[in-house]
Order: structure tokens, then sequence, then C-alpha cells
């Protein structure tokens, strides 16, 4: 959800339901531990790279089946999966790669026409 200059929230627009939808609004991914609270920002046109190139389903349902939370995992060995939401704020840690670029135009021109 994006903040009104008001103080009211309003719903995205369009709502996005795919990864690939993410990465051309030029919005990123927030994953927020359900067990602890642990933010982590990802870019969204690194996560739709590396849901192409494995061939995963972008479906924003299916998202947090492909995330856990590091921090759970190395204090416990508990593999808790995030809850996902659109942002647009910076992305934190380890960058995930871009698209290559030819494949990004390949993108943009699909969606364009």
């Amino acid at each position: 959800m994006d903040d009104d200059p008001h103080g009211v929230e309003r719903p995205e627009w369009p709502p996005l339901r795919e990864v690939e939808q993410f990465a051309l609004h030029n919005r990123n991914l927030r994953l927020t531990c359900r067990r602890c609270g642990t933010v982590r920002i990802l870019s969204g046109h690194g996560v739709w790279w590396l849901f192409r190139q494995r061939r995963w389903n972008g479906h924003v349902n299916q998202l947090a089946r492909r995330f856990r939370c590091a921090a759970c995992f190395e204090r416990s060995g508990i593999q808790v999966s995030p809850d996902v939401q659109a942002t647009r704020d910076h992305p934190t840690g380890d960058p995930l790669p871009d698209p290559d670029e030819r494949e990004w135009k390949r993108l943009v021109s699909r969606y364009r026409s």
C-alpha cells in the first residue's frame, strides 16, 4: 500500500498479482518473518529474474513459498515463510543479480503492446 500525503493508506492500483508486475512497476518486496519479525527488502527486478531463471511460479500467492527467514533457521533450525508486501523502500542486504538487458527489454515490450 502507498501512503497518501494526508496520512491515509490507499490500496495499490493496479493490484500486483505476478512477480513481473512488481518489476515493471518498480516495486520491491518486503519480506517480514511471521515468527521473529525480521524484515528484508528485495529488489523486484532481481526477484523477477530469479523466478524467471528457475522457472518458478511467480504468482503473488506463491512468493512466500520460495523464501525462508535465515535468522530463525540459524537460531532454531525452523524454516519460517515470510509475509510478502509491495514497497518502494530501497533493498536491504545482499543484492540479487539484475536481469539480462535483453530479457528485461523483452518483458517491457511485451507489456507495452
